[in-house]
């Protein structure tokens, strides 16, 4: 059996609640000064795997249809010492 990784790891870490997830989740975060580590990066594209519903929006904001999904992005954020906020509502389409 292999390793699991942080993203996994920090995913089963977070209890499957009843409220609270519905809408759009936003991960914003940033490493000052710093590049993140290269393993940031994978963790954060099999953390998108696991959850499903997500994906980076750009280089610094990570968004999610799940409560768990955020939680665990902050969680690898913080773990590779980079700062993080978190937004929560819903997307609208202004197609105009």
């Amino acid at each position: 059996m292999g390793r699991r990784s942080l993203a996994q790891e920090y995913l089963e870490e977070v209890p499957e609640q009843e409220g609270g997830e519905e809408g759009t989740w936003l991960v914003l975060y940033d490493f000052k000064g710093v590049k993140p580590n290269p393993r940031f990066w994978s963790n954060v594209k099999r953390l998108s795997a696991l959850v499903g519903d997500s994906r980076l929006v750009q280089y610094s904001v990570f968004m999610t249809g799940s409560r768990r999904g955020a939680v665990a992005a902050v969680k690898l954020v913080r773990h590779y010492s980079g700062e993080v906020v978190v937004f929560k509502d819903e997307e609208v389409d202004l197609s105009v």
